[in-house]
């Protein structure tokens, strides 16, 4: 056969086992997924405290989804490099009803150490159907805590703070002198402590800063001086 009829052939052949690719992916689209109602816990922290003052997610992550049909299903999380760091499902495969699924990762690797810090996502190889469904939304491990900084000085008002990343940051308020018995906890916005509809208004306290990260992580305390809290 002529070079130039072979050529023509092998890039016929090219052309159509391309289409039969982008025509398969297209129905693949088209197709309702076989994992829906997808809720993945978006911040956790392995380290994270409960204590007053400090709201602490859970230790773990909790993965929710559903199955449209009963199949045998290996679950994974995995890293950005698409590794599998922690199969929360032998890696066979379990046998699953329809419906809802309920796992948790508490964040360790299959070797038993504690993941790095980082953002992981969630693999579902459903055996039965030969058919693996990565999970686009992530799971944030964040053991670090945030660092506060007083950015106003020490006892004036108003009292300004920095985050070293996203966080909540509460001011507890300890009354001073006659208010020695009282205290509240007022929650600062946009690097500013807010005092608002409190009976401390006037009164002199002492100020204590901490912030809690979207994980849980609570800063350590910074003290920001005394204060008279505003009328």
């Amino acid at each position: 056969m002529p070079r130039k009829r072979t050529g023509i052939l092998v890039v016929g052949v090219l052309l159509a086992a391309s289409g039969l690719a982008f025509l398969r992916a297209e129905q693949l689209k088209l197709e309702r997924s076989p994992v829906t109602a997808v809720h993945l816990q978006r911040y956790f922290s392995t380290v994270c405290p409960i204590r007053p003052g400090t709201r602490c997610p859970s230790h773990s992550a909790l993965l929710r989804f559903r199955l449209r049909d009963a199949g045998r299903v290996a679950v994974a999380v995995v890293a950005g490099s698409g590794d599998a760091i922690r199969r929360l499902t032998p890696a066979a495969g379990t046998r699953m009803p329809k419906g809802a699924v309920l796992l948790r990762w508490d964040g360790r690797t299959d070797a038993g150490a504690t993941a790095a810090d980082g953002v992981y996502h969630l693999r579902v190889h459903l055996l039965s159907l030969g058919r693996t469904i990565s999970v686009p939304d992530p799971i944030d491990l964040d053991d670090t805590a945030p660092v506060l900084r007083l950015t106003s000085g020490p006892g004036t008002l108003p009292v300004r703070y920095s985050t070293s990343e996203p966080a909540v940051v509460y001011a507890r308020a300890r009354g001073l002198g006659a208010n020695a018995s009282a205290g509240a906890l007022f929650r600062g916005r946009s690097g500013q402590v807010h005092f608002r509809h409190t009976r401390l208004a006037g009164a002199e306290v002492a100020l204590t800063l901490v912030a809690v990260d979207r994980a849980g992580n609570p800063s350590a305390p910074v003290p920001a001086g005394t204060v008279r809290v505003p009328r």
